[in-house]
């Protein structure tokens, strides 16, 4: 089976925790980073990629990746003119600089790489006033960061359709930019339903605790669930198709429905867990299944409206065969495996799981 690749936007640098809920559920994640930039990983980062080699890799731009599309431009001249208002409202605009561990940060802006934007949209960045002039670091501009966010989701959008990854991203989609939804510029970023949905997933169903797991603990326990990483490209695949996804072009609605989905199908997982089929089970095993799981049409997502905390997936079979009545045998053999690594991983942090 292929590897469940993803490519990640905007930032050089998930958050930690968040790559590990994604890497247990994802065979690598790829961020976008320009051929002449050293990222400078923070330490955990670069012990991560060297406990478990290639599972965060990057990625350089082409020039034709940060081409916007004609048909994109008006759309990005729309919101890049929403911004500037809304910069410039008030009297005074004030710029707030923080200096920390010889690194300089700008309220409201991040530093983006000259090789990300293209000739037109550096010209439309400065028509608007959405560069600070004389705050620039070598071959970084000091952007709006909305802005930067609009550009960014337009240059994976470009990489995704060139390479086939999922795109992902640890931030709110669309990056508190909804307002744009009202003026037509919605359809500017990436609508892969796909990943934001695994990103929802992991975060939602994968304890926070798996961060504070030891690098080789945390490696030997993704070792173990291999077999989830296919299991899952197939579930994002047949969930999206499902409930329509891909044919939503506004973002604020696309991140409602992924959430609708989300919370449908840890609903029906919760329930299965409360069956006297589920409570029965007392041994657990690890099981390398690879593509055997298959998914098609195990769940359908009507509006749902259910708080979910401490939740989390697995890869792990029952020992004895497992005998239900119901006509959906691979969402059990799905949700079977989403009941063991919960525990696995709470065992494996000392965290004790509160129910």
């Amino acid at each position: 089976m292929n590897e469940y690749a993803l490519l990640y936007y905007p930032d050089f640098h998930p958050d930690s925790v968040w790559l590990r809920r994604v890497l247990l559920l994802s065979d690598s994640v790829t961020r976008i980073v320009p051929t002449d930039v050293e990222p400078d990983d923070p330490d955990e980062l670069r012990a991560l990629q060297g406990t478990i080699p290639n599972s965060l890799r990057t990625i350089s731009p082409e020039e034709r990746d940060v081409t916007i599309e004609s048909q994109n431009l008006p759309r990005l001249a729309r919101a890049f003119a929403f911004l500037a208002r809304a910069q410039n409202k008030g009297s005074k605009k004030k710029i707030t600089m923080t200096i920390s561990g010889g690194s300089m940060s700008i309220a409201g802006h991040v530093f983006l790489h000259t090789a990300k934007i293209s000739p037109v949209i550096h010209e439309e960045l400065q028509r608007h006033r959405l560069i600070l002039k004389g705050f620039g670091q070598g071959d970084f501009l000091a952007v709006d960061e909305g802005a930067s966010h609009l550009i960014l989701s337009a240059i994976a959008e470009n990489i995704s359709r060139r390479t086939g990854f999922d795109t992902i991203t640890d931030k709110p989609v669309p990056f508190a930019l909804n307002a744009l939804n009202g003026l037509g510029v919605g359809g500017t970023g990436p609508t892969n339903a796909e990943g934001a949905l695994l990103s929802s997933l992991a975060t939602v169903l994968i304890p926070v605790s798996v961060g504070s797991l030891e690098r080789d603990k945390y490696r030997i326990l993704r070792e173990s669930y291999a077999g989830i990483r296919g299991a899952f490209k197939e579930l994002t695949a047949e969930l999206s198709r499902i409930n329509r996804l891909e044919r939503i072009d506004d973002l604020q609605a696309l991140k409602e429905q992924v959430e609708v989905a989300t919370e449908e199908f840890v609903k029906q997982y919760q329930t299965f867990r409360k069956t006297r089929y589920a409570r029965g089970f007392k041994s657990w095993a690890p099981l390398y299944i690879g593509g055997l799981l298959s998914m098609a049409s195990a769940l359908v997502a009507p509006p749902v409206a259910v708080g979910i905390a401490g939740a989390s997936l697995g890869i792990q079979v029952i020992q004895k065969k497992l005998e239900s009545p119901s006509d959906q045998p691979g969402r059990e053999r799905v949700f079977n495996m989403l009941a063991a690594l919960q525990k696995d991983i709470f065992k494996r942090s000392g965290v004790k799981q509160l129910i």
